[in-house]
């Protein structure tokens, strides 16, 4: 399983070198309809999330999209703006490997999201 993963964090990253630019969506409304219409669950929220990274030490989080479809997840973070997001990054990222250590971290405009490569995809 694990090499099953490595492989596709691999590709992952291959198929990034590749793109010359990140289609994140401009908002959490319109990240949640494109998701959604893509059959994944999506849960938004704006205020316990948020105000937990604040007390970590994560400021200027605006709303936080927890996504799942059978075997696919996606933790996507949207800030006030993209300097927020550029100072979070790293913190987000040691996180986000501590939880799973083949998980990739992108940054956005103002997201920060982490996930299975397949749902990491389809936000994008």
């Amino acid at each position: 399983m694990k090499k099953v993963l490595k492989l596709s964090s691999l590709l992952l990253v291959l198929l990034a070198c590749f793109t010359l630019t990140a289609c994140a969506p401009k908002d959490p409304s319109a990240a949640k309809e494109k998701l959604e219409n893509k059959e994944y669950t999506v849960l938004e929220d704006k205020y316990v999330i948020p105000a937990a990274l604040r007390a970590l030490g994560v400021d200027g989080v605006d709303t936080v999209l927890t996504v799942a479809k059978s075997d696919e997840a996606l933790v996507a973070i949207y800030f006030n703006d993209k300097k927020d997001a550029k100072e979070a990054f790293e913190e987000v990222k040691k996180y986000a490997e501590k939880e799973d250590e083949d998980s990739k971290t992108k940054r956005s405009g103002n997201w920060i999201y982490y996930g299975t490569e397949q749902a990491m995809k389809d936000f994008a």
